[in-house]
Formats: C-alpha cells, structure tokens, sequence
C-alpha cells in the first residue's frame, strides 16, 4: 500500500530535478546572450532582447520550480504550460537533431506526468495535500 507513494514521490522528485535543471540552462542562456549582447558590434540590440526574454523565462520557470517544490498549486500549471512549449520545441527539433528532439520531448512528458498526477490528487476526495 506505500508502494505507489513511494513511486510518486520519486516521480517528484525527478520532475523536481527536471525543472531545475530546466531554469539553470534558461539562465545560463539568458547570461550567454547578455554577454554576446557586449561583444557583439553589429546587433547588439536582438542579442539583449533575446537575453531578457530568457531572462523572463528563467524567471518564470525558477519560479514554477519553487512552487513545485514546496507543492504550490499555482505552479502546476505554469510547469505543464512550460513543458508543452518544450515538447513542441523538441517536436521541432526531432527531425534535425533526434536525440536532443527526443530528449526534450522525454523530459516534457516525465514533468507532465508528475504534474497531472499532484493536480489529480488535489481532486480526491478526502485528501486536499497530495503526496
């Protein structure tokens, strides 16, 4: 009977891993185009753009990865908003590049599947905290 709690709560675990994992890399693209916004002579401008729209993205999915972690139901839906954009982008990349397309869409769809199963607990009867 603990068995499946002990299932989801490694599958928490994991999509926990997956989403921080996730706003490290927005981030270090978000510092990665500030700086070739600096070096950059002939366009800066796009470069600093791009950097602050990741730098909004890692916000956003920071933010989505605390909620998750302290089990917020406002970050569920932010975190599978997130990894449907992943997915799609893996869906994108999947015929130029197959295993990073795959790996994206994998990833996507373990957070996913955490997701839905925290926001099906939250539909039970009798229990209002999922584990």
């Amino acid at each position: 009977m603990h068995k499946p709690q002990g299932l989801s709560a490694v599958l928490d675990l994991i999509a926990l891993v997956i989403l921080v994992l996730e706003t490290l890399a927005t981030a270090f693209v978000a510092v990665g185009y500030g700086i070739y916004a600096l070096l950059d002579s002939e366009s800066p401008g796009m470069a600093a753009a791009l950097g602050g729209v990741m730098a909004v993205f890692a916000f956003g999915v920071g933010t989505f990865s605390w909620g998750f972690a302290k089990r917020r139901r406002f970050a569920l839906s932010g975190a599978l908003a997130w990894q449907l954009m992943q997915a799609s982008v893996g869906v994108w990349l999947i015929t130029a590049w197959p295993l990073a397309g795959a790996a994206l869409i994998l990833l996507a769809a373990v957070v996913a599947v955490a997701v839905v199963r925290r926001q099906a607990a939250y539909g039970r009867t009798g229990g209002a905290e999922p584990s």
